[in-house]
């Protein structure tokens, strides 16, 4: 897969520098995560989440509450149950169990939808800042450096102009 990528990128590179003969191909990459980390939208749509995060949890530690005081009361109380009772509330020990991995199941769905609802303005605004600074200084091509094996010394990093654009500092 890496080394597909790798011809991939380079046979882009070739094209395009082939092709590019009244413009200079000029490169840059930058290192998105590190630049969406360091946006303080991205801390607050974290904070958020992890909001959502503790309210399943919550929800999910009751249900099994619940669940470990109806299972200790029917292994306490099943030796003096009729048999209609002891069924039922083996049923019901079930349903609960059922209900408990379905809740699982959505919270790790909603969850994963809140993260998206979330980090697409993060991820976006700094798509179109790159976008910018790259189109101000005349670049061509910007590359995430997290994909990269190798970034020569004429390259240009764009985080710091970037980061300064967005008014960040660090």
């Amino acid at each position: 897969m890496k080394t597909t990528l790798k011809l991939v990128l380079a046979a882009a590179i070739f094209a395009f520098s082939s092709n590019v003969s009244a413009q200079e191909l000029k490169l840059a990459h930058i290192d998105m995560q590190e630049l969406i980390m360091s946006m303080p939208e991205y801390e607050e749509a974290m904070a958020a989440l992890q909001r959502v995060g503790e309210d399943l949890e919550q929800e999910l530690e009751l249900m099994q509450v619940e669940l470990n005081r109806n299972f200790d009361d029917f292994q306490r109380n099943q030796e003096s149950l009729s048999d209609l009772v002891r069924q039922t509330r083996i049923e019901a020990i079930q349903r609960l169990q059922e209900r408990i991995q379905i809740f699982q199941q959505q919270a790790q769905e909603s969850y994963q939808m809140e993260w998206q609802r979330l980090m697409q303005p993060v991820q976006e605004k700094a798509h179109n800042a790159v976008e910018a600074v790259a189109e101000a200084q005349g670049i061509t091509h910007v590359f995430n450096s997290q994909m990269l094996l190798f970034t020569a010394r004429n390259t240009i990093d764009l985080l710091p102009a970037v980061r300064q654009h967005l008014g960040i500092r660090n």
